[in-house]
C-alpha cells in the first residue's frame, strides 16, 4: 500500500515571494531573519509561519519523503493560510499556492498532488476560484480551516462553496484553528464541533462531498508517515 501522507503544509516559493512584495501593503508584518530568510506576522493570527527549506524546498521535501519512506504529498497551506487578507489579496495569495500545487504534480506527478486554497473570506471570490482549480492537474480537494476569522462554517454565507465542491467533486479537508483567546492545545473533535454546529437547519443541504478532519500535531507533520487510500 503507498503511504501518502494527507497533512503536508508547504509554502511555495512564490507564495513566500508575493507575501514578500505585497503582504505588508496588505495588513501583515514583513521583514527577514538572521538566515535572510522571509518572516511575517498576519492580522489576528498568533501562529508565525516558519519559511525553512523543509516547508518551501520541493527537493528537500522529496529527500525527507525518502528518508521517511512516504510515497506522497497531498500538499496545503497552513497558518497562516489567506483568511486575514483582503479579499482581492486572499484570491491572488489562493491563486499563488494552486498553481504552485498543480505545478509540483506536473513536475513530479507521482509524489504531489494538492488540496486547494480558496478565499473564504469572500465566497464569490472562492466560488470563483473553484471553478478555475477544478480544472488544474493535481488538485484533489480544498484545504479549510474551522473557521473564519471567527465565523462559523456552518453560516449561510458559505454554503455556496460547499455546493461547488461537492458538484465539482472536490472534497474538503478540515484543519483546526484556534480562536482569539482559546487554549494552545485544540482539540480536534472541539474545533469541529466549533465549525459547524447541529442546530435545526445548519447544515448546507444534501452535502455529499466528504470532509475529512486532522489534529493538530508537531512542527514536523510535512515529513510524517501516514497510511491513506490512493487519490483518484
Amino acid at each position: 500500500m503507498p503511504k501518502i501522507d494527507t497533512h503536508a503544509h508547504w509554502y511555495p516559493p512564490q507564495w513566500v515571494d508575493l507575501i514578500a512584495k505585497e503582504g505588508a501593503a496588505n495588513g501583515a508584518e514583513v521583514g527577514r531573519n538572521e538566515r535572510g530568510e522571509v518572516t511575517m506576522v498576519a492580522p489576528g493570527i498568533r501562529l508565525r509561519p516558519q519559511f525553512i527549506a523543509a516547508y518551501v524546498d520541493l527537493e528537500t521535501r522529496l529527500k525527507l519523503m525518502d528518508e521517511g519512506r512516504v510515497d506522497m504529498h497531498a500538499l496545503s497551506l497552513t497558518s497562516p493560510m489567506v483568511y486575514w487578507a483582503p479579499p482581492e489579496f486572499g484570491l491572488k495569495l489562493s491563486q499563488s499556492f494552486n498553481d504552485a500545487c498543480s505545478a509540483a504534480h506536473q513536475k513530479f506527478p507521482n509524489r504531489f498532488v494538492g488540496l486547494a486554497m480558496v478565499p473564504m473570506q469572500a465566497p464569490n471570490l472562492a466560488v470563483q476560484e473553484l471553478e478555475r482549480v477544478a480544472k488544474l492537474p493535481g488538485i484533489r480537494g480544498v484545504y479549510m480551516a474551522t473557521h473564519v476569522n471567527g465565523k462559523n462554517l456552518d453560516e449561510e454565507e458559505f454554503w455556496p462553496i460547499y455546493a461547488r465542491c461537492e458538484a465539482l467533486g472536490l472534497a474538503i479537508f478540515l484543519h483546526p484553528a484556534r480562536r482569539s483567546g482559546q487554549n494552545a492545545c485544540v482539540n480536534t473533535t472541539s474545533a469541529i464541533s466549533w465549525a459547524i454546529r447541529t442546530r435545526p437547519g445548519s447544515l448546507p443541504r444534501r452535502s455529499c462531498s466528504a470532509v475529512c478532519s486532522t489534529p493538530i500535531r508537531s512542527s514536523t507533520s510535512c515529513c510524517r508517515t501516514q497510511a491513506a487510500p490512493s487519490p483518484r
